[in-house]
């Protein structure tokens, strides 16, 4: 499958799709989260050196503003594959890989409570495509802070619930304001220090959370870690070791049918396909955006933001070549997922292509005197419209462009990033343990998350100097409570 579904759920779907999410979770041997925000108030205070003055503007930040969308990614290790195979040259060649099914949804959230909302950020949404009209009329309603003493219904913030029931793992980007924004929202009132918030975290997820921002930064040797970088250029790096025989990742979807209605389609291996020499652009890289992941000028920009042409141009020369082989990488080997779904999606385009062609000629003859009573369709679109088949455009009709900037999509490059950094540390060798900081390899990376400006993390710990708060001891009790039944 060459396009990465995401579940849009709303007030709408919610019910009917909150089984899958529970199950998803449930057997999750991870999940990646994101969220979008309605704001994020000054950046010079959320940012700000004093580590405990910083967490409590954050916390400020989260009582005014809201999440407007969630994203969750469940990546299933559903094999650990060492295996030893035959390859086209008579000789033998191994494979080492985790292999995972990703399930992944879009929550669209609409704060019951009053929230402010910032001008910039609504901006930057709208541009990447964000539906405010479906927020407003099907958002899935939530209030913040502590339970409510009424009976609920289930809602969105039984989804962290279940999170937290099942005892997973959380991987996040750049993530802990992200984290401070889901207590307040879906959990509980924010503790007012910082020190027992990381101990109420601590509790909360005893597997650990990981940010891929902080791993890059203090683990990896990268020249970016912006998270359209980083997942871009792991891509290219796990397809570089499932070339030099070493452990990487393969991931696969649920068969969800293309015309499914709520699910939104979105290209995800469009870094193997960009060929440089065939860029005519003709622009230059914006070295701005290339290091940093954003421009002042934004679109008026007169150089690249395409991101494909960053990474292949920030690749280093020694990465080109299989460090074990010496060979060139080409595109994926025969017998990878990769390459088998390539294929699959050539001889499926090529038999589609097959069966239109005779109905090709009406197309063209209807389209060009649709054009001519409408006086409005150019000669370029025609064209286009001919080329797809009906079945071709029932299939995409939830496409969507890559780099369309949704919580979902982000969970998933969040945990696709992540897996691969599993798999490149080696550690793991079986599906059946738990996804523990021992079990991966990862002690040094785990409960430690990325600070603007600071050369340390924010440690997710307990502490001597600061017990767990009152409203997490209580609310913690009960979901367990709940879980044991």
């Amino acid at each position: 499958m060459d396009k990465l579904p995401v579940i849009e759920v709303t007030e709408e779907n919610f019910l009917s799709v909150l089984p899958a999410v529970r199950d998803a979770i449930n057997k999750a041997s991870f999940v990646a989260i994101d969220c979008e925000l309605s704001g994020l108030g000054q950046r010079k205070k959320i940012n700000y050196p004093e580590i405990d003055f910083r967490y409590q503007y954050m916390a400020e930040v989260a009582r005014t503003y809201a999440i407007v969308s969630l994203g969750l990614s469940c990546f299933t290790c559903k094999s650990v594959s060492n295996l030893k195979i035959e390859n086209k040259e008579g000789g033998c060649g191994q494979v080492l890989s985790h292999n995972y099914l990703v399930q992944t949804f879009n929550f669209i959230t609409l704060c019951s409570d009053d929230f402010t909302v910032e001008c910039n950020s609504f901006k930057f949404l709208e541009r990447h495509g964000f539906d405010f009209n479906k927020l407003y009329a099907k958002g899935l309603q939530y209030y913040k802070g502590n339970n409510r003493e009424k009976e609920e219904n289930p809602n969105i913030r039984h989804v962290l619930s279940t999170i937290l029931e099942q005892r997973k793992p959380v991987v996040v980007h750049n993530g802990l304001l992200d984290l401070v924004y889901l207590y307040q929202a879906f959990y509980a009132e924010l503790p007012k220090k910082s020190e027992t918030f990381a101990a109420d975290l601590s509790d909360m997820f005893p597997c650990g959370v990981y940010d891929t921002k902080y791993i890059a930064e203090f683990h990896q040797s990268v020249p970016a870690t912006y998270l359209d970088y980083l997942y871009n250029k792991m891509q290219l790096k796990n397809a570089h070791r499932e070339v030099s025989e070493k452990w990487h990742v393969r991931v696969t979807f649920p068969p969800y049918p293309r015309n499914q209605a709520d699910i939104d389609w979105y290209p995800y291996l469009q870094i193997h396909s960009y060929d440089a020499k065939n860029d005519d652009d003709g622009l230059e890289v914006c070295d701005t955006f290339a290091y940093h992941g954003w421009c002042s000028k934004g679109a008026e920009c007169g150089n690249s933001h395409n991101i494909n042409k960053i990474v292949k141009q920030l690749q280093p020369k020694a990465a080109k070549k299989s460090s074990s082989t010496g060979k060139k990488y080409s595109g994926p080997k025969t017998g990878s997922l990769v390459y088998i779904i390539q294929q699959a999606a050539k001889r499926e385009e090529m038999e589609t292509n097959k069966r239109t062609t005779e109905d090709l000629e009406p197309d063209r003859k209807k389209n060009k005197i649709s054009s001519i009573k409408t006086g409005n369709r150019s000669e370029s679109s025609c064209q286009e419209n001919n080329s797809d088949s009906k079945s071709s455009r029932n299939s995409n009709q939830n496409s969507k462009k890559a780099g369309s900037h949704k919580a979902g999509y982000d969970a998933f490059m969040t945990g696709f990033i992540f897996a691969s950094y599993v798999a490149e540390k080696g550690v793991l060798d079986t599906k059946d343990v738990c996804y523990t900081a021992d079990n991966l390899g990862l002690s040094e990376e785990n409960n430690k998350m990325y600070l603007v400006g600071k050369n340390i993390p924010f440690l997710i710990r307990t502490s001597a100097y600061a017990s767990m708060s009152t409203n997490h001891m209580s609310k913690i009790a009960k979901i367990r409570m709940d879980c044991n039944r």
